[in-house]
């Protein structure tokens, strides 16, 4: 199997870039490897891209940067979609504070070209549940959901301090202002 096979098998089933000895071996020396990569996360974003996107960002910022935005940002949105634990994005913690992984890093510095593929997450309320004692109990503690963390992510992108409040009901007030925000945006 080769690299990119083996970045993308693991990524097919959940493995996070810490733990990915494909990942933390990746390197794209050849310009075969960088044209190879950059055309697959072209044409086909998605979850199970992201270990392949985060290593190209790491090792070949410059092929990282011909891959469209657009399918840069599906990918990381698709990521914090449909991964089991939300581990390779970071955390929030009881005070709002956020402690950024890298996909949570390529997220952010995509800016507003993140926007459109982070939007529909204001409406998952499904758990954002993270692996590890601490940052488990943490998000197990405070509910934490996907909603939450895409808020995080927009309202940094769009210059605001993300507000956060231990209690998810409060919480859905804000996602429910950021909603609005967007949308009268887009009008």
């Amino acid at each position: 199997m080769n690299q990119l096979e083996r970045l993308l098998a693991d990524a097919r089933v959940g493995v996070l870039a810490g733990e990915s000895s494909a990942f933390h071996e990746a390197r794209f020396d050849s310009a075969q490897d960088r044209e190879t990569a950059t055309g697959l996360l072209a044409a086909s974003p998605g979850p199970t891209a992201l270990l392949l996107l985060l290593a190209l960002r790491r090792e070949a910022p410059e092929a990282y940067a011909a891959v469209p935005a657009s399918a840069r940002a599906e990918t990381l949105a698709s990521a914090l979609r449909e991964y089991a634990v939300l581990n390779d994005f970071g955390y929030l913690d009881e005070d709002g504070n956020s402690f950024d992984r890298e996909a949570a890093r390529a997220l952010l510095e995509l800016g507003t070209d993140a926007v459109p593929a982070l939007r529909p997450l204001l409406d998952d309320l499904q758990p954002g549940p993270l692996a590890g004692s601490e940052e488990s109990t943490i998000a197990y503690v405070l509910g934490l959901r996907r909603a939450d963390f895409a808020y995080n992510y927009l309202a940094r992108i769009l210059g605001c301090r993300p507000e956060f409040d231990p209690d998810p009901v409060i919480r859905d007030d804000h996602l429910t202002a950021m909603r609005s925000h967007l949308d009268a945006e887009r009008r």
